[in-house]
């Protein structure tokens, strides 16, 4: 008699043990379809994929820092209703194949919503499509060639598609230096093509010399031999920072005049130091427009890391607050971040911060810098 009923209060607690594991994944999965919270303390993941070995080392980790920084500050808050923030990172070392792998990772190992790239475009192209089609959130700090956000609803960017500075290089040869031959070499990736079809498309004068170069290359002096043949008044670059030394140097060597004018990734002083005041002077480079620093994020990240911040990390920056800002509007749920990055607006480190129905950063403008006496000088 006492078997049986031992064996009937068993029953029992196992049906209501099962009840219960049976609502709380209902509750799970509709968390992840319906944007419901279910309140828990783990923490929020953060992924975060980027070249943090390799060439672009340099100013890659930097952006790291400031992710970290921006985490660092909400979590000093009490991080988003009681949960903390947790960044899993991930080095792709500049190889495709490896950000591909490490993309795979965060979605289907380490189960991870929201994911920062700090990668060029080429990387970056690769990885969008695993976010878009796992319906995570990635948001883009660094590559800019156009069209990584298109046709991909969980995608977005926080620093400027490259449509800007392009469309400023065509605005401000057409416009200002006038010439009547140009030529260009341009990185053979994602980026360098996508300034160089835009410039060649929108550029009033004639294109006399087109040259490609990849990353691995360790001298110039092809390319620019059959630009200097070619004889142009303009010579448009978009490179590597690492590469512009060597290439400026040659360029002078070889003797060819024209006017250069570069892509934004010239404007860098370590760059400016490593050619020198001589072989520098003259060169003309886009960045963003006097972008106003609302967060006081660079004396923040001085405070915190003993050095100054690398030109595009206000851009990481902007990123991370842009995810939270939009977890803590809408709650740890994809559907719901989504809708809220779509209608975010504030005023950040790089100044104003939105993004367009592609998913793209809005309110970029871009200025013109002259290297005059090793220093960039607006002059438009």
């Amino acid at each position: 008699m006492e078997n049986k009923a031992s064996a009937k209060t068993f029953f029992i607690f196992a049906i209501v043990a099962l009840i219960v594991i049976t609502l709380t994944w209902i509750l799970v999965i509709n968390n992840r379809t319906t944007g419901s919270v279910v309140s828990n303390n783990e923490p929020i993941k953060i992924g975060i994929i980027g070249h943090f070995t390799g060439e672009y080392a340099s100013y890659v980790a930097p952006m790291k820092n400031a992710v970290e920084l921006a985490v660092k500050e909400i979590n000093d808050k009490g991080g988003i209703n009681g949960r903390e923030l947790t960044l899993i990172v991930e080095d792709d070392a500049m190889d495709s194949t490896k950000a591909a792998t490490g993309m795979s990772k965060l979605v289907n190992v380490d189960n991870v919503d929201y994911i920062m790239s700090v990668q060029g475009s080429g990387a970056t192209s690769v990885i969008t499509p695993i976010a878009n089609d796992n319906k995570r959130i990635l948001m883009i700090t660094l590559g800019s060639a156009p069209g990584l956000t298109t046709d991909k609803d969980y995608v977005f960017r926080s620093c400027p598609s490259d449509i800007y500075q392009a469309s400023k290089i065509v605005d401000y040869l057409n416009n200002n230096l006038k010439p009547k031959k140009i030529a260009g070499i341009y990185r053979n990736d994602a980026y360098g093509i996508g300034i160089k079809n835009i410039v060649e498309n929108g550029a009033s004068a004639d294109v006399v010399a087109s040259e490609l170069y990849t990353l691995s290359d360790s001298d110039f002096r092809t390319q620019l031999t059959k630009i200097k043949q070619a004889n142009p008044d303009v010579l448009i670059i978009a490179g590597a920072k690492n590469d512009y030394p060597l290439m400026i140097k040659q360029i002078r060597e070889l003797g060819i005049s024209a006017t250069i004018l570069t892509s934004e990734t010239f404007y860098d002083q370590e760059i400016l130091d490593d050619i020198g005041i001589k072989d520098s002077e003259g060169i003309y480079t886009l960045f963003q427009e006097d972008p106003t620093d609302y967060l006081n994020f660079k004396a923040n990240y001085i405070k915190q890391f003993g050095e100054e911040p690398s030109v595009y990390s206000m851009y990481a920056y902007d990123g991370a607050i842009s995810l939270i800002k939009a977890i803590e509007s809408s709650g740890d749920n994809v559907e719901g971040v989504k809708k809220s990055l779509s209608g975010l607006s504030f005023n950040g480190a790089s100044g104003a911060v939105g993004f367009d129905s592609e998913g793209d950063r809005t309110g970029v403008k871009y200025a013109v810098y002259k290297v005059i006496d090793g220093e960039f000088v607006k002059v438009e």
